[in-house]
């Protein structure tokens, strides 16, 4: 470990004399520069914001993007108005416009200069962009593209093309050709254009390829990444409502929103605020928690009320407060897995609101026969260990009810808060776990009660 650790520090002393004398491998990786920095970082701050001002304003502003978000927000906070409307200047409009939200959201008088620095045509473009909620289509696009009128010939359309990298435009893997009002037909992979002749224009050709997917840029995020996933799409044609071209979402912006989406569903079942990262501020990572911390309280204390309400029962049969726990846990443990499976099944669009019925019915079946084989595995290891008939029966008939209304509860309430457009999983797990926990408590000591009078 600590020759490897010997090692990172030596690649990266030699990754920033290089850097010093402008001698750094010109080809190296957005993302490689990035991970020497964020290395620095985290060894020495100052020279951290030292060796990325290093950098030209181009190469610096694909780094920062891919970098941490609160690595981002560190550097937005130590540089002035002209040098982060340098970077956005250089950006693409998609990440243009994802970095002028972060300044906004975390440093506002700043970002009014910031905005007022910026060309009219960038300022026009993120304007239009923000105006996007981030749960659509259209806040993933990018509006710059390589876009061919039909009638152009495919000569014409390399000549448009070197222009573009000339100013430019990046990875390029297909064509969007329009009508000439700007309708969208169909986009082209460019190697495919390699087995076209030159003098051929693109409605001589058109016919000969497949339709091409596209979206509408209201349309949920989902949608993008269901379609991208289910098709392997390199990118997806953005369209208005009247069809006219206005972006493209491209392969690793829908990844980046699949990854975004996956760690929202394990923090929130976790009850841990989306937006936390490892490099996130011991502060601002204990506010965010202390806020579900708090609400788990709040549940706890109407679980522990539950509790109250058969004082008496508990003091006259001391085995059943050893016991509560078992029933709690496995209830909890067994929502958990039907609501991960839900809500997991809801994110990839594989549950169809109109097909619930046999859905519903298999975790039913699953919860009965667990709770049978677990309520009689509860009741001897009981009996055996207590010696009481009553507790025994108890905790069997317990566990059994606990595990049905755990399935019941894990297979519909994340499925009814999709269905009220809300995230199922930020609050299915605090309504399910509080519910399951309350009925465990409620039914054991309930039982226990009625079978002992």
């Amino acid at each position: 470990m600590m020759g490897s650790e010997r090692m990172d520090i030596k690649s990266l002393d030699l990754y920033l004399d290089k850097l010093e004398k402008g001698t750094y491998d010109v080809h190296m990786s957005d993302a490689d520069h990035a991970a020497f920095l964020e290395v620095l970082k985290q060894h020495d701050e100052e020279k951290f914001f030292t060796y990325i001002n290093l950098l030209s304003p181009e190469l610096r502003a694909e780094i920062l993007m891919e970098l941490p978000l609160p690595f981002q927000v560190d550097y937005i906070r130590e540089s002035d108005e002209v040098r982060l409307s340098r970077i956005i200047e250089a950006l693409d409009s998609d990440d243009a416009t994802n970095l002028f939200l972060t300044i906004v959201k975390k440093e506002k008088e700043k970002s009014k200069k910031v905005f007022e620095l910026l060309s009219q045509t960038k300022q026009e473009t993120i304007s239009d962009l923000m105006t996007y909620p981030e749960d659509q289509a259209g806040a993933l696009m990018q509006t710059e593209l390589f876009v061919v009128p039909s009638y152009k010939s495919i000569a014409e359309a390399t000549e448009i093309l070197a222009g573009l990298k000339r100013e430019g435009l990046g990875t390029v893997q297909s064509v969007y050709v329009t009508d000439e009002r700007g309708k969208f037909i169909k986009a082209i992979p460019i190697d495919d254009l390699f087995i076209e002749k030159s003098d051929q224009t693109f409605d001589q050709i058109i016919d000969r390829y497949p339709e091409s997917y596209s979206i509408l840029a209201h349309e949920s995020i989902d949608k993008v990444i269901e379609s991208v996933s289910k098709y392997d799409l390199t990118t997806l044609a953005v369209l208005d409502n009247k069809g006219y071209l206005l972006g493209r979402i491209t392969h690793d912006d829908a990844v980046d929103a699949m990854q975004r989406r996956a760690t929202g569903q394990i923090y929130n079942l976790s009850r841990v605020h989306k937006d936390e990262e490892v490099q996130e501020s011991f502060v601002k990572s204990t506010q965010t928690r202390s806020i579900w911390l708090a609400i788990n309280l709040a549940n706890a204390i109407i679980a522990s009320l539950v509790i109250g309400v058969f004082e008496h029962t508990i003091s006259a049969i001391i085995e059943l407060a050893i016991l509560l726990p078992i029933v709690a846990n496995m209830a909890g443990t067994a929502s958990v897995q039907t609501m991960t499976v839900i809500i997991r099944q809801i994110a990839l669009g594989n549950i169809n609101f109109e097909l619930l019925r046999p859905l519903f019915l298999k975790e039913l079946s699953i919860a009965v026969a667990n709770g049978l084989i677990f309520g009689i595995m509860s009741s001897v290891a009981a009996h055996v260990w207590f010696g009481n008939p009553h507790v025994s029966a108890a905790i069997g008939l317990s566990m059994l009810v606990s595990f049905v209304l755990a399935g019941v509860l894990g297979t519909t309430v994340p499925i009814l808060l999709k269905r009220m457009n809300f995230d199922p999983a930020v609050a299915s797990s605090v309504i399910v776990i509080t519910a399951v926990d309350i009925i465990g408590f409620f039914s054991f000591l309930w039982f226990a009660k009625m079978i002992t009078l």
